[in-house]
């Protein structure tokens, strides 16, 4: 059987839809949020758009530094730049496509030796990260990634 670990959130909303506001906490998360600014709410703190791209970007940098390490590929630092795209709907927003873009910083011997293996770890994290396995279908997800010896990072 499985391990399951469960995770909670607690939240509450004050307010109409595009002038209310809210709070959150979720472990180490604690945050107030509202509609963005962008689509017409009052922009206060976080928001849920803001919140799944971050968890998507956190989760794909963790899925990565896994495979590489499995692959017993050393790295000094990842760097994963994502984005998210809503599209206005008569329903409501719809998130479309989630896009990321890491960076693997390492030696020059390792990028020359390890290049072609990073590449296939970058495709790899997106199926495997729990976040992009949670959106699979619904959404495009595209990767974008480089490699970077340690002298380009400064």
């Amino acid at each position: 059987m499985a391990t399951e670990h469960s995770f909670e959130c607690a939240g509450q909303w004050r307010g109409e839809l595009m002038q209310g506001a809210g709070s959150l906490k979720a472990g180490q998360i604690e945050n107030t949020f509202s509609v963005p600014r962008e689509m017409g709410g009052l922009g206060h703190g976080t928001n849920p758009e803001e919140l799944l791209v971050a968890a998507a970007n956190s989760c794909y940098l963790m899925t990565l530094a896994a495979l590489l390490q499995l692959e017993g590929i050393a790295f000094d630092e990842l760097r994963n730049s994502s984005s998210a795209v809503f599209a206005a709907t008569p329903s409501g927003p719809v998130f479309t496509q989630l896009r990321h873009n890491p960076v693997v910083y390492m030696t020059p011997d390792a990028r020359m030796l390890f290049s072609g293996t990073v590449q296939s770890c970058f495709l790899e994290a997106e199926r495997a990260c729990i976040v992009s396995k949670a959106v699979v279908g619904n959404i495009q997800v595209s990767v974008q990634g480089r490699v970077e010896s340690l002298l380009a990072q400064a």
